[in-house]
């Protein structure tokens, strides 16, 4: 035993500065795992109260059908609220076009109130009825430099280009340009930024009101979507996907559990990941034709 003891010594006195660094490694490596745990659960804790006080949309709902009739959709007893958001895209003048997010202008103005009421972080939620304020996502004022109180240039498409408008084609809208204040910044389930995003505008829905023709088109052909609030939460969604069905004759119509593309996001804050639309910052999906 002796010499084992003595033998044991020698190891480590020869060793020491080896083992030292091993056990500071794996010292280091332990504290960033159980760090990306906690930071995982502070994440998730932060999306569950997001959850929780927003009156976040249900279901994503999309036709994709010039001129659906959502009037059949929010009579539906197992529907506690609906708003509408165009397909279409508008730029800010003076920033690159392609990497801009600035899509799904609000339809009406159940949104803010009945339905994705947003948690305001800094200034107020936007005036419905005003085509010029604005609100932004968390991740746009360190991005493009400008918060509550500046202003921007909102470019529309013209006539012509309508809902066809994409600008990632890289040619510029030329339809009306709206001068427009940043009076809040926001965020709910529905108004985040996606990985990688560099932040998104939210516009009134005055704007569409004002320019309707400009967003979907002269004749009114562009896709109004949905956003869907159910009573029951998810449990609700088979019933509500076998009364869409039925109501419509259609039984290819996409319906997207928004707490499942939601909540199973990544570590990390409320606004790291979208729904499945966007989902706003949202520009995460293409929409199919029907």
């Amino acid at each position: 035993m002796r010499i084992i003891a003595a033998w044991t010594r020698l190891e480590y006195q020869r060793r020491w500065r080896s083992l030292a660094a091993l056990a500071l490694l794996v010292a280091l490596a332990t504290a960033t795992v159980l760090t990306a745990a906690a930071g995982a659960r502070r994440g998730q804790t932060a999306f569950d109260r997001l959850w929780a006080r927003t009156l976040p949309a249900t279901v994503t709902v999309l036709p994709n059908q010039p001129g659906f009739d959502w009037s059949r959709i929010r009579a539906l007893p197992e529907v506690s609220a609906l708003t509408t958001f165009a397909v279409a895209r508008f730029v800010m003048g003076g920033y690159p076009l392609a990497a801009q997010n600035t899509g799904f202008p609000p339809g009406d103005s159940q949104v803010f109130r009945t339905i994705e009421r947003p948690v305001v972080l800094q200034g107020r939620l936007l005036n419905p009825n005003r085509v010029d304020e604005v609100d932004v996502t968390p991740l746009f004022p360190a991005r493009y430099g400008k918060g509550v109180g500046d202003t921007l240039t909102l470019q529309l498409p013209s006539l012509r280009q309508g809902q066809e408008y994409d600008p990632s084609s890289g040619l510029p809208p030329r339809g009306p340009k709206i001068r427009a204040r940043i009076v809040g910044v926001i965020r709910s389930p529905w108004f985040s930024d996606s990985p990688g995003s560099e932040g998104g505008v939210v516009p009134s829905p005055a704007l569409m009101a004002r320019y309707r023709a400009n967003l979907v088109g002269i004749h009114g052909n562009g896709f109004i979507n949905a956003l869907v609030r159910l009573e029951g939460g998810t449990a609700a969604i088979p019933r509500f996907r076998a009364d869409l069905a039925r109501v419509t004759g259609r039984s290819d119509i996409d319906v997207w559990d928004n707490l499942a593309s939601f909540g199973a996001r990544p570590a990390g804050s409320p606004d790291t990941r979208p729904p499945a639309c966007w989902p706003s910052g949202w520009r995460r999906w293409r929409p199919r034709s029907s």
